[in-house]
């Protein structure tokens, strides 16, 4: 709900507006007059600002039909006292009427918006496409994880990693190496630290979705309109801005009962105070605790995976001109998972038999500063931030060193053989050797450092042509250590390590962008480009040799440099009152990289880049004011795609060029409104990827040949979701939301030949929801995975065992009250 702050402006996905009284199918239910102005202006592609006030804050009539927006908005408008008038770029001000004006007869005027301060608060982004998945954008997302904010999006999906982060996987993209999908929090760019493998990709941000104006999922690269670029697509994250001339206040208290599991709860307050006309700040807390559920067999340790966090959000914003906006946002947060959420399928649901508890603590701290300034027809933008981020790693590596008592190149390193082999004795004493090295702690404490700087410059006006050019220059640098030790529980005493490493990774970045396009009557064509350079270095010093492993040699710093081409044509037509035609091409490109495992060979150092080239076609379809259908189908070639291989010994893991990749998919989202107050959505996507050629790496990767798919990939994803919302009168109301999702299995690795293969099963998750609303405040009830199910979203063999996974959480009930002051 808005509260009764400041002037409050929605805008819908905007990016082609039609022409002055062109129609398009409305369907706007009866609620609070400020909820349905800004329904209207979602569904029309408008932006509109208006001053919340008592006015505002009355039941509207249902407004549905085949309209322009000026009609739709006149017969919304009609006896409520209010009036509108068009300003400049297209932006439509909703005001008190005048006496000498009938309410609702606006729409006409020409004159520029009020020259006083106007705090705008856009809701939902202004993507390129008309034809876009309506389950890609989210106001206002209510889930408190990332993961769960991406659940409706049927083309995307969160897959979860061992430190409690997520690997964002697109269209089948995001298996492997630097992240092939970016999130921006605020409009950073957040990447999570390379680890040991050089492999970012399931280090994604994992900051608390508190307080957040909208989150938008693109499916494909936006690198020629802003940020860094990416390989496969991107996730916005918006948090509320500073409301300007008005005090405000939220508050929220929750509880979760985890069914096996211990229970959790949420804790969040926010605070907007006004400084002046022209000024505000706006301050958020929270303290998050999910419950764990995965208990040791060995130990006897029950709920072992406690997660928790705590966080500070402070953004102060200033306009002192009307044409200049500048903010500050300083993030911190705290996060400690007390032990990892991976399972063992052999000993059953939940089980593990790790011989002691591994904690992960993440320390985020993260500055922005951004200013916005109007040159007349020309908006400059400048983005200054950095963050670091602190992430220390713990694993139980104990199965992993025994597994090196079993290799014959390890036993000989032991006894200084060269090339002779090590006798049956040899063999026992090297056994009984590394036996004695656990239970093993691998301790990884990581320092990744980032700052960025972005600059931009775009017309303003939403028909005729438009343009827009940018620069990026974005500098990481990560500083760790990785060390074995012998683990005894006793953190007073100093480790004794058999194997201890330091290693530094460097990447600099350089890029340069622009976009323009023409809007005219109902259709938009577009050409984007962007050129980037990469230089990546890293360097590793063995301080103390593992002979077990072979990870003995440092080698000085290693360099490689790369560049690459982003580009983006896309055209979208009218081709009936009721259907809009979709076409887009695209190419996008990640860079190469520098390798950081110790036992490669020279060759194998570096990995060279990989690319994307896509074509997608689409309609959006509308056959009545409660009805739509969108449908997208894309083809993508990925050339040298980069994967995850393991040494010959299992003992590091590092990145190579496995070949060339072709998918092919479909998108679909239907969405239903039957009568005031309900919507269906179901929203299904197809995949179908296979191997179109092998590089000389295919042996290193499981012995991956031609027609195999990519692994981790479900083919078919489909989310099912019915809402409905009942007035109880006044302010009060009551809603209901029940959805359903599917996901396929997939294959953990490119073939059944491959030792580490592993097959998933499909799984339905189903939840329920209710919300009461009431003046200021609403009271959330809400059951996840209704039925209990085992839904194993990622799962493996790796050293650390046969059929490692991790899976949705069982059954939980959460209630939560919020109240706005």
């Amino acid at each position: 709900m808005f509260a009764r702050t400041g002037i409050t402006a929605a805008s819908a996905m905007l990016c082609l507006p039609t022409i002055a009284e062109a129609r398009t199918e409305i369907a706007v239910p009866r609620q609070r007059l400020e909820k349905a102005i800004q329904q209207l202006a979602l569904q029309s592609r408008r932006q509109v600002i208006f001053f919340p006030s008592s006015l505002t804050q009355q039941m509207s009539r249902p407004v549905a039909g085949r309209l322009s927006f000026e009609d739709a908005l006149r017969r919304l408008l009609a006896g409520t006292g209010l009036t509108f008038r068009q300003g400049r770029g297209g932006v439509t001000s909703i005001e008190p009427a005048p006496q000498d004006v009938a309410p609702g007869d606006g729409g006409a005027l020409s004159e520029d918006l009020p020259s006083r301060s106007v705090d705008l608060v856009v809701i939902g982004f202004q993507p390129t496409d008309l034809v876009a998945l309506e389950s890609d954008v989210q106001v206002r997302p209510t889930r408190l994880s990332l993961d769960g904010v991406m659940e409706g999006s049927a083309a995307t999906n969160a897959q979860p990693g061992s430190s409690g982060q997520q690997g964002i996987v697109v269209r089948g993209i995001g298996t492997a190496g630097e992240a092939t999908t970016v999130v921006y929090f605020g409009d950073v760019p957040i990447s999570g630290p390379s680890g040991t493998g050089s492999d970012s990709a399931r280090s994604t941000m994992d900051l608390a979705m508190v307080d957040i104006a909208r989150v938008q999922i693109s499916r494909t690269s936006r690198g020629t309109e802003h940020g860094m670029g990416a390989l496969a697509g991107e996730v916005e994250v918006e948090p509320e801005a500073p409301r300007l001339g008005t005090w405000q206040a939220t508050s929220t208290a929750g509880l979760s009962l985890l069914r096996g599991g211990d229970p959790g709860y949420q804790l969040s307050g926010t605070i907007n105070a006004p400084i002046g006309a022209s000024a505000a700040i706006r301050l958020t807390g929270y303290a998050h605790r999910a419950g764990g559920y995965v208990d040791n067999v060995r130990t006897g340790g029950r709920n072992l995976n406690d997660d928790a966090l705590q966080g500070v959000r402070l953004i102060a914003r200033a306009r002192p001109l009307g044409d200049l906006d500048m903010s500050a946002m300083l993030v911190w947060q705290h996060r400690r998972i007390d032990d990892g959420a991976m399972w063992s399928r052999a000993l059953g649901r939940y089980n593990t038999d790790r011989h002691f508890a591994a904690p992960t603590t993440h320390d985020f701290l993260l500055g922005r500063f951004k200013v916005e300034k109007g040159l007349g027809g020309a908006r400059l933008t400048g983005i200054s931030s950095f963050y670091r981020w602190r992430l220390d790693r713990n694993y139980d590596r104990t199965n992993p060193t025994l597994l090196q008592a079993q290799d014959p190149a390890a036993c000989q390193r032991f006894f200084d053989l060269a090339d002779t082999a090590c006798d049956t004795g040899q063999v026992g004493a090297f056994a009984d050797h590394v036996e004695s090295l656990t239970p093993s702690l691998l301790h990884i404490p990581i320092t990744l450092r980032r700052l960025s700087q972005e600059v931009r410059i775009e017309s303003i006006g939403d028909q005729g042509l438009g343009w827009k050019a940018g620069a990026l220059i974005d500098h990481r640098s990560e500083r760790f250590t990785s060390g074995l030790s012998i683990y005894d529980g006793d953190d007073t005493t100093p480790p004794d390590y058999f194997g201890l490493r330091q290693l530094s990774i460097g990447r600099l970045q350089t890029s340069a962008f622009g976009d323009i396009g023409y809007r005219e009557g109902g259709w938009q064509a577009s050409l984007g480009l962007r050129y980037d350079r990469h230089r990546v270095s890293s360097r590793n010093d063995v301080l103390v040799p593992n002979i077990i492993s072979g990870s003995i040699d440092s080698w000085p710093r290693t360099v490689k440099r790369s560049q690459g081409v982003h580009a983006r044509a896309h055209l979208d037509i009218p081709i009936s009152a009721r259907a809009t035609f979709h076409a887009q091409v695209t190419r996008s490109f990640r860079p190469a990289g520098v390798n950081i495992a110790s036992v490669l060979l020279e060759d194998r150092r570096t990995f060279e880049g990989d690319s994307l080239w896509g074509v997608e076609v689409g309609a959006k379809l509308r056959w009545s004011p409660g009805l739509s259908l969108t449908l997208i189908g894309y083809m993508n070639t990925w050339h040298d795609m980069q994967y995850r291989a393991l040494s010959e010994n299992r003992s590091h893991a590092y990145i190579v060029n496995v070949g060339t990749v072709a998918i092919r998919g479909a998108e679909l989202e239907m969405i239903a409104r039957p009568s005031d107050g309900a919507t269906i959505k179901l929203a299904s996507s197809f995949i179908y990827s296979r191997l179109e050629s092998v590089s000389d790496a295919g042996p290193l990767v499981g012995g991956a040949a031609t027609g195999e798919s990519i692994p981790f990939v479900s083919s078919h994803r489909s989310t099912l979701s019915v809402s409905q919302r009942w007035p109880l009168g006044g302010d009060r109301s009551f809603s209901t939301n029940a959805n359903v999702q599917y996901q396929s299995g997939y294959w953990s690795t490119f073939n059944r030949r491959d030792p580490d293969f592993l097959a998933t099963k499909g799984f339905v998750l189903m939840g329920v929801e209710g919300v009461y609303r009431a003046d200021q405040s609403s009271v959330t009830a809400s059951i996840r995975n209704l039925f209990n199910d085992r839904a194993d979203l990622r799962a493996l063999n790796n050293g650390f065992g046969i059929g490692q996974t991790l899976s949705a959480r069982a059954r939980e009930i959460v209630i939560a009250w919020t109240r706005q002051w």
